[in-house]
């Protein structure tokens, strides 16, 4: 039997049918990753995100208020992918607050709709990974375009900084 790993445990992958199913390779090896983030571990604040956050290193920033800052990610997924950061030294979803929460949701939905002006988007995924996959430890979302993909996946900072500035200037409102 195959078995996928989650945040509390393992779980048989199962066919509709009731048989189990091979998992394909890829997914296999992204569940059998080690967790880099796990729940447990303490909030650093040398991580990247909170570097980020002061500004202490370079990032492609679509928009920043007082409690959430967007970004154009160093690996989109696609052109026109964004993060949407709180700026609370928050590790994950459980220790974020309603006050910040409202704050990020509010960002990531004029982030989306910039997608839509800037870049033809007609829809978008949300996406937020806890302990599995998440690869910088301090919470985020990713808002991401239906724009084509890009099989490069690694920007150049001229081209992330490029997207941000279509982006912002497309941000509704805020």
């Amino acid at each position: 039997m195959r078995w996928r790993s989650i945040a509390s445990g393992l779980i048989p992958i199962v066919a509709p049918t009731g048989g189990t199913v091979a998992m394909p390779a890829a997914q296999q090896a992204e569940a059998d990753k080690p967790i880099v983030c796990p729940l447990s571990a303490p909030y650093r604040t040398d991580n990247a995100f909170a570097r980020i956050l002061r500004h202490e290193i370079p990032a492609s920033i679509i928009a920043e208020n007082a409690r959430v800052m967007a970004i154009v990610p160093i690996d989109w997924k696609r052109p026109g992918h964004a993060l949407v950061i709180p700026k609370a030294p928050v590790r994950n979803l459980y220790e974020l607050s309603d006050r910040d929460m409202l704050a990020v949701m509010r960002m990531a939905k004029r982030v989306a709709t910039a997608q839509q002006r800037a870049l033809g988007s007609t829809g978008f995924a949300v996406q937020q990974n806890n302990a599995v996959s998440q690869h910088v430890c301090h919470f985020h979302l990713h808002v991401i375009p239906n724009t084509a993909p890009d099989p490069r996946s690694n920007p150049t900072r001229a081209e992330m900084d490029a997207i941000a500035r279509r982006l912002k200037a497309a941000l509704p409102p805020g």
